[in-house]
């Protein structure tokens, strides 16, 4: 998986770009989920400030996804290191490996 992502980086900016929104916007929710959690913070205030960053997240995600499905860069790459045409990758899997 990981030399799969670097191949699909090197060659298509946008989807670098997208891929880091989509980290930061992960990294920004679990962050204030765990002080939330922490903090032992309740509320509805603090209910909607969850969702707004879980939807924050779900939108990069999408758009990463919608970025990899209609590039025909992303598209030939994703072919070419052995995936399928719809090629996306899994965050959390990056995430542990230091990506």
């Amino acid at each position: 998986m990981r030399n799969a992502t670097s191949y699909e980086t090197a060659v298509c900016a946008q989807y670098e770009i997208l891929l880091n929104e989509c980290e930061a916007t992960l990294g920004r929710w679990d962050d204030r989920r765990e002080e939330i959690n922490w903090l032992r913070l309740s509320g509805k205030e603090i209910g909607d400030e969850l969702f707004r960053l879980q939807a924050n997240y779900a939108k990069a995600y999408a758009d990463l996804r919608k970025h990899a499905q209609d590039c025909e860069i992303c598209q030939f790459l994703g072919k070419f290191v052995g995936h399928n045409s719809d090629y996306t990758v899994n965050l959390e899997s990056r995430k542990k490996m230091g990506v």
